[in-house]
């Protein structure tokens, strides 16, 4: 019987543990990182959560600068809710460090499929990532320290 349950299932846990490239990209930056961290450009790791049906997850983002863009910084963030969906996606974000180092986090993004409007406001600084989130949708927290 439990074999019944767990052959369709282990395709997708065996999808699970294979390193994708954000995967790889993550574990790059926080070996790359220096302990303590001397900016907010890097890896994080959290969670998020929503405030309008209690829904939550894991979180990951990696900062920096846009190499496109001067004066923004890419969120890339990987987001996990239930037991095996994961989402990544790339918010780039105008933004300038202010004298100590903190980088203020303030902006909108289109969501693909029609879904509205992504906003984000927060603040970095070396060691936390405070922020909250609105959709058409939903809206939340999410909440990172360096892994």
């Amino acid at each position: 019987m439990h074999r019944l349950i767990l052959l369709p299932l282990l395709p997708i846990l065996l999808a699970s543990c294979v390193p994708g490239s954000y995967t790889r990209d993550f574990a790059k930056e926080t070996l790359a990182q220096p302990k303590p961290p001397t900016s907010v450009e890097g890896a994080w790791v959290g969670e998020w959560k929503s405030e309008v049906n209690g829904h939550e997850g894991p979180l990951w983002c990696i900062v920096h600068p846009s190499k496109e863009k001067a004066g923004e910084y890419d969120f890339r963030y990987r987001a996990g809710w239930g037991l095996v969906n994961f989402g990544d996606y790339k918010h780039t974000i105008a933004a300038t460090p202010d004298a100590q180092g903190n980088l203020p986090l303030e902006g909108e993004m289109e969501l693909p499929a029609g879904l509205g409007t992504y906003a984000v406001k927060g603040k970095l600084t070396k060691t936390d990532f405070e922020a909250t989130y609105q959709s058409k949708a939903d809206r939340g927290t999410m909440t990172l320290k360096r892994p």
